[in-house]
This record gives C-alpha cells, sequence and structure tokens, in this order.
C-alpha cells in the first residue's frame, strides 16, 4: 500500500487508518523504501525528526505551527513518539514527553475550560505513530510498534482540566513566566524556541502575556511521560507497571 500521495483524497478517519496501519511492525528502513517510491528526495534515515521524516514523507504534511490539526479536513493531529525498553527489554514505556502546539498567553487567558483551549481545537483527535527507540539497533532497523487514534474524550478533559486550570491561573495572575512543569500532574508547558530565556537581550525566546510587563517564554503545551504511558497502556489494556507495559 505505502505512502499516501495526497492526503487531502483521503476523506474518512477509517480510510487514512486502514493506510496507516501498513505502518505498524514496519522498520523506519521499510518505511524509507516506501516514501522513495513517491518520492525520491524524501528521507526518514537522516539525522533529522523521525517524526518529520514520517510525516512529511509518509502523509505529505508539511512542518507547520499551524492552529488547526495536521490533516484539517479530518481534524486529526499527527504525532511520533519513540518508545523505549527497560533494562531487561520485556517491557516498554514512553521515551520522552510529547510537546503540543505553542501557547499564546494574550488568547489562551480567554478560555474558560480546556475545551475551548487551542490545545482541544487542535489535538483533539490525534494519530499517533509509535517506534521502538532501541539503542542496541541502527536506525534504519527501529520498529514502528503501535498506530491508533486517540480522542480527548470527556473523561481525559476531566484528567487534565486540573493542570490547564493552574497554567491559566498563573497567567491571569501575570505570572506566566513563573509558570513551572512541577506544578503539574499530566498536563504542562515546556520552552520552545532555541533562544536563552534568561538572556534579557534574547528576543526570540520572549513573548508577551497580559496583566504583566514581564515577558514570558514561548512555551508549548506537553503531555507528561506519565501520562503519555497511560495512554498508551490503556490502549493495550495492560496494566501499567514500574518500568512501562509488559511486551507480548
Amino acid at each position: 500500500m505505502g505512502a499516501i500521495k495526497d492526503i487531502t483524497q483521503i476523506r474518512t478517519k477509517e480510510e487514512l487508518m486502514e493506510r496507516a496501519s501498513w505502518l505498524r511492525g514496519k522498520t523506519l528502513e521499510a518505511v524509507d523504501k516506501a516514501i522513495k517510491e513517491n518520492d525520491e528526495d524524501s528521507r526518514v534515515l537522516t539525522k533529522g525528526s523521525v517524526g518529520h521524516g514520517i510525516e512529511k514523507g509518509f502523509f505529505g504534511i508539511n512542518k507547520n505551527s499551524d492552529a488547526n490539526p495536521d490533516i484539517e479536513h479530518l481534524g486529526i493531529e499527527i504525532k511520533t513518539c519513540p518508545l523505549k525498553y527497560n533494562k531487561e527489554k520485556t517491557r516498554l514505556s514512553i521515551k520522552e514527553p510529547l510537546s503540543l502546539n505553542i501557547i499564546n498567553y494574550i488568547e489562551e487567558v480567554n478560555h474558560q475550560n480546556l475545551k475551548e483551549s487551542s490545545l482541544y481545537k487542535k489535538n483533539r483527535t490525534i494519530l499517533f505513530i509509535f517506534y521502538i527507540h532501541d539503542k542496541d539497533k541502527k536506525r534504519s532497523e527501529y520498529e514502528i510498534k503501535y498506530v491508533f487514534l486517540w480522542n480527548i474524550s470527556d473523561d481525559i478533559l476531566k484528567e487534565l482540566e486540573p493542570d490547564y486550570q493552574l497554567i491559566l491561573k498563573k497567567i491571569r495572575e501575570g505570572k506566566a513566566h513563573e509558570i513551572h512543569q512541577s506544578q503539574h500532574k499530566f498536563l504542562t508547558i515546556c520552552p520552545k524556541h532555541n533562544g536563552k530565556f534568561h538572556d534579557p537581550n534574547c528576543k526570540r525566546s520572549k513573548r508577551k502575556q497580559p496583566f504583566s510587563d514581564v515577558p514570558a517564554e514561548i512555551r508549548a503545551f506537553r503531555l507528561k511521560n506519565r501520562y503519555m504511558n497511560l495512554i498508551v497502556s490503556r490502549h493495550l489494556g495492560k496494566k501499567l507497571k514500574q518500568g512501562g507495559w509488559d511486551i507480548d
């Protein structure tokens, strides 16, 4: 089946999943080969992001900071995430937290709850592609393990809402620059720039916040590792243990 030539021709979520499911069990080398059949210049195995390689090469999605989902006509965002083994290679877990969209403090403060947020608008439905980052293998041999759709349901909104309200509270107090990840359980915000925030002359690391003249760091919403582990273990119907979930 291979890579998708024109994502706009995919009309339903079911059709998208049928095509995306081809990735499951494939190595990055196999994905790279399938992508090159459509575009010889595309690369998954370069030093750049594996996620960008798959999203651009396989799905034809250009890297962007748009407020809308990657596949806008289906309302679906695409996220490619690495997994890691425990020492014995009997369990898998999330390798790193998931960064989402950049937060605009001035606009976000006008929302009353997570369902009104920019996060919900862009990430209401995510197509997750999880691959195993195995330090004992070549990058070309990394395997794509799980491919599935995840929806921010009412139950998930209830789990993430307390953290979102803590973020809003800080912004409304004019303290967006004081928000710290340790204050949150599942949902937080993280730096999203290539500058140095503590350097007073670095403009690319800062943006305005309401209710204060103090600039705040450019940051994005982030789902912590503990919540990402819950997302996968729930999808698999497996108990989350120390070191992740058991591999079949």
